[in-house]
């Protein structure tokens, strides 16, 4: 009796437990010109979400790293040692238009030398690892599943397979963006899809591109979280959610 009791005091607790989002932001880069470490517009994103209290992540383009720039390097330390918003790795390059995509092609070692390199530069640049990993403007192989489960340092897969052949650590698989179409936070859109693809799952990776939101963009993508308050949800980091994945229901 008593071991049914608990087993319907933990169905009880995962069904009332809130929707978890992880906010997917992709291709932070240095600034190019300018006396500022990164665009206006991914410093407006940065501080709206410490002001609004939201945790997200910002997906580090690594080849930005390769060149010093105290400035930007400081940026980024400030920003992952506040807590609020986790850094993760968006691939090494950034993809032109005519390029193929870079985890579209190659060998699992050859794949697993781009995820180490990403890793190799973090440490040596900001002192700290980075734990998720989501590809940029690429699709993905199974080499690329190979590659990462031989990089301990990726224990996330941010927009993953649901069951993935190698890698053994946590992958997310993709249900929906923020953007509709890419680039494009349209909250009518958004609300619609949620409703009706979404709102029961327990986790959504989100993901957007701050650096491409004109005015009317950044209005969209305020009224997207706003909805998603009214709806109860929880704003994690990819390492938050993964520690809460990771640890058994309390009784």
């Amino acid at each position: 009796m008593k071991r049914l009791l608990l087993l319907l005091a933990l169905a009880s607790q995962a069904l009332a437990a809130p929707q978890v989002i992880l906010l997917k932001l992709d291709d932070v880069v240095a600034r190019r010109v300018g006396t500022k470490p990164v665009s206006d517009r991914w410093q407006k994103t940065h501080d709206y979400l410490i002001a609004q209290g939201i945790k997200g992540s910002f997906g580090v383009i690594t080849e930005s790293l390769e060149k010093d720039n105290a400035m930007y390097f400081q940026w980024l330390k400030d920003v992952q040692a506040a807590g609020q918003i986790e850094l993760w790795m968006h691939g090494y390059k950034m993809r032109g238009a005519s390029d193929t995509g870079e985890f579209e092609q190659g060998t699992a070692a050859e794949q697993r030398a781009i995820l180490a390199k990403g890793e190799k530069l973090a440490k040596e640049k900001l002192g700290f690892s980075l734990p998720a990993f989501g590809p940029h403007w690429s699709g993905t192989t199974d080499a690329t599943d190979e590659a990462m489960e031989g990089v301990p340092e990726v224990k996330i897969w941010l927009y993953g397979p649901a069951k993935p052949k190698f890698f053994k650590r946590l992958s997310i698989p993709r249900v929906m963006a923020l953007e509709n179409p890419t680039f494009v936070p349209d909250a009518e859109k958004f609300i619609a899809y949620y409703d009706k693809h979404a709102a029961q799952k327990d986790v959504l990776v989100l993901q957007g591109h701050p650096d491409q939101w004109d005015d009317k963009r950044w209005d969209g993508f305020t009224k997207i979280l706003e909805f998603l308050k009214s709806k109860g949800v929880v704003f994690m980091t990819p390492s938050g959610y993964l520690k809460k994945s990771q640890t058994p229901p309390t009784p």
